[in-house]
C-alpha cells in the first residue's frame, strides 16, 4: 500500500495504491468513491476490498476525486467533469506504470460515475464493478436535499424548504450547503441529468452489480433488475449478486460487509 498524489490541472490528486501480490503490474482497478458522508463511511471497507484485490493479483488505485478527501481543492469546487477528468488522469497514471488492461469500480455514486466515464472515454474500460449502484441522479439528490428540509423543520428559527425549490436554486446557478457540504451547481446539476439505462456500452463487456441487502428474504431493487435486463439486452455479460451485510456506506458506525469483499474478490479472480 503506497499513498502518493497525481498531479493534474486542478492540483493533486491523492491516491492509494495497491500493488498486486506477487506480480508485475499488468491489469489493473480503479475505486471510483461514493459521495459525501458516505465515502468517509466507506473507507474501512474500500480498503479492505483493495487489499483483497491485489492479493488476487490486481493493481489497485483507490482515489480520494478533486475536493474530497486529501486531494487538492474544496468540496464546493468540484463539478462532475473535472471528476470525470480525475479518472482519465488515473487511466493514464496507470499505464504509465505497466497496466496495459484497466477496469472500473465505482461505489453508490462512484458506480454512476463510472458508468458514465466508461460510456464516454478515450480509454476502452471493458469491466465495471458497480457495487450498491445509485442508478437515478436525480432520486439520489432529492434524497440528499431532504437532510437539509429535515434540519430545517427541527429548527425553530429556520423557514421551512422543499427539495423542489432547492433544486431550481441549484438549476439557477446558486450552490447551496447541505449537512456542511457546499453544492456546486456544476456538479450536482448534471448529475441529477444521469440515468444509468442512457448509456452507450458500446466497448463495455461485462457488468458485474453487486447489491447488500440485510437478509436472505430481502428483494434487490428493482432499477437493478431492471437495469440486468436492459444491459443484457445490449449483449454484455452481466451479473446482479444479492449479498447479505451491513448498509457499511450508511451506518452509524464503521462497518463491514465479509460476503460482499469475498463474492467481489471472487469476481476479479475470474476476470484474471
Amino acid at each position: 500500500m503506497k499513498p502518493l498524489f497525481i498531479p493534474t490541472q486542478t492540483g493533486p490528486l491523492f491516491s492509494i495504491f495497491y500493488s498486486p501480490v506477487n506480480k508485475a503490474v499488468s491489469r489493473a482497478i480503479i475505486h471510483i468513491p461514493a459521495f459525501a458522508e458516505e465515502m468517509n463511511k466507506s473507507r474501512r471497507m474500500v480498503a479492505i476490498q483493495a487489499q483483497a484485490f491485489s492479493n488476487r493479483g490486481y493493481a489497485v488505485l483507490v482515489l480520494d476525486l478533486f475536493g474530497t478527501g486529501d486531494s487538492a481543492g474544496d468540496f464546493g469546487e468540484a463539478t462532475w467533469q473535472i471528476w470525470l477528468q480525475n479518472i482519465d488522469t488515473a487511466i493514464d497514471w496507470l499505464k504509465q506504470h505497466g497496466a496495459q488492461s484497466i477496469d472500473l469500480w465505482g461505489l453508490r455514486i462512484g458506480a454512476l460515475l463510472a458508468m458514465d466515464f466508461a460510456s464516454h472515454s478515450r480509454h476502452r474500460i471493458q469491466r465495471l464493478i458497480a457495487c450498491q449502484p445509485v442508478l437515478n441522479g436525480d432520486t439520489f439528490i432529492t434524497q440528499f436535499l431532504r437532510l437539509r428540509v429535515a434540519a430545517a423543520m427541527m429548527d425553530n428559527n429556520s423557514p421551512p424548504e422543499k427539495t423542489s425549490d432547492l433544486k431550481r436554486q441549484l438549476l439557477e446557478g446558486q450552490a447551496i450547503e447541505v449537512a456542511g457540504y457546499l453544492l456546486n451547481p456544476d456538479l450536482i446539476n448534471p448529475l441529477m441529468a444521469i440515468r444509468a439505462e442512457q448509456f452507450n456500452w458500446q466497448y463495455v463487456k461485462e457488468i458485474a452489480i453487486f447489491e447488500v441487502v440485510s437478509s436472505e428474504d430481502s428483494p434487490v431493487a428493482i432499477g437493478n433488475t431492471q437495469l440486468l435486463a436492459i444491459l443484457q439486452k445490449k449483449n454484455i455479460n452481466a451479473s446482479l449478486t444479492k449479498v447479505v451485510g451491513n448498509a457499511f456506506w450508511v451506518s452509524q458506525e464503521i462497518s463491514e460487509a465479509a460476503d460482499l469483499i469475498k463474492v467481489t474478490s471472487e469476481k476479479v479472480e475470474q476476470w484474471l
